[in-house]
């Protein structure tokens, strides 16, 4: 057995066979960091290392870990595969323990991976990580924290926030952010998949997060694929997001926004809440993109039991839109439903004044 180490951007070649190796692990599905990633098109905003082990010219496993550059204090791991006839010979456990060591020599903190496999998550315990609560993600804390005590420290800390589009730089940055128990239950509901607080559901995604702002939002790669992809352009939707950052790199809100078929802009979105006062200007950054788009109208879709949020939107001047049925209500009509865990809670739409 031989072990590689590579750094992005990686050649084609070496691409394709990872990609290939990776179907026939995990299946067709899109997978969470897609090809243009490892030919170097997120280069400037993280570090991006592949480790792999060979037999010969086989390709017996991998792991990969992420650090974003503007904040390389924590980290995602993905892609942690070993092929069928050689489980059981520790591959996956010296792959990841190179990871972390060489994390922890540039002091590091804290390393989050995903995983509904037991059997993996077996290995993670054994190696440092812990399950975050109603999650599949793991969080192994170099200082021997909990994940909640480190979730809960990390957003501790004020610090002045500015509001910039989305880019590749959050797609680390956003696992605390969401795998955070917020109070509001839809945190957006823009998103083909709405985004609901682990408060109230379980997120089983990790180094997936980001896809599913990007693919509804405009494709970075002519070589990504997605079903969230194919929908966005079917429905033909333009879209942005947008991004509340501390000055010391912590992402503590998104939003986001969409021009829907008939000309209206639609905007979403949730803060961390010890940064409450910078929610206004993170939504007012989607309506401000919505208006350069000569949106004729601004809507928000939210939970009829997000009451606090939707006072939120009620202080920017949306106002809820009354049902053709039932007439006026206090806090608007019920439009579809959200579902969260396995009840349907009832959506409520808000046009803005």
């Amino acid at each position: 057995m031989t072990r590689h180490r590579y750094d992005t951007p990686i050649n084609k070649d070496l691409a394709r066979e990872l990609f290939n190796f990776w179907e026939e692990i995990f299946g067709p599905e899109d997978p969470d960091i897609p090809i243009g990633v490892f030919l170097g098109e997120e280069a400037d905003h993280n570090r991006h290392v592949v480790l792999l082990e060979r037999d010969g010219d086989v390709l017996t496993g991998t792991c990969g870990i992420m650090m974003p550059r503007a904040n390389p204090n924590f980290a995602g791991i993905g892609e942690v595969a070993t092929r069928p006839e050689y489980r059981g010979r520790g591959i996956a456990n010296r792959l990841c323990q190179q990871s972390l060591d060489e994390f922890a020599e540039q002091d590091g903190e804290v390393v989050f991976l995903g995983t509904e496999n037991p059997a993996a998550a077996r290995i993670y315990h054994r190696l440092g990580w812990r399950r975050i609560a109603n999650s599949t993600v793991y969080a192994n804390v170099t200082n021997d924290d909990s994940p909640e005590e480190y979730l809960a420290d990390y957003f501790r800390t004020p610090s002045t926030v500015n509001i910039a589009p989305g880019d590749a730089s959050i797609r680390v940055p956003m696992i605390p952010l969401l795998l955070t128990p917020h109070d509001w239950q839809v945190l957006d509901g823009n998103l083909p998949t709405p985004m609901i607080s682990t408060r109230y559901a379980e997120q089983n995604s990790c180094m997936g997060l980001y896809r599913k702002y990007q693919y509804l939002l405009a494709p970075s790669s002519q070589s990504e694929g997605g079903r969230e992809r194919a929908q966005r352009e079917r429905r033909g939707m333009l879209a942005e997001w947008f991004a509340a950052k501390t000055d010391d790199g912590r992402l503590v809100g998104i939003a986001t926004a969409f021009v829907d078929a008939e000309n209206v802009c639609n905007v979403d979105g949730f803060i961390h809440k010890r940064f409450n006062d910078s929610y206004e200007p993170l939504i007012g950054a989607a309506i401000k993109w919505g208006e350069w788009q000569n949106s004729v109208q601004f809507a928000a879709r939210l939970s009829v039991e997000d009451e606090e949020k939707q006072a939120k939107f009620e202080t920017l001047g949306f106002r809820p839109t009354p049902s053709p049925l039932q007439g006026e209500i206090k806090r608007g009509a019920p439009d579809d439903a959200f579902t969260i865990s396995e009840r349907e809670v009832p959506a409520v739409s808000l046009m803005l004044e």
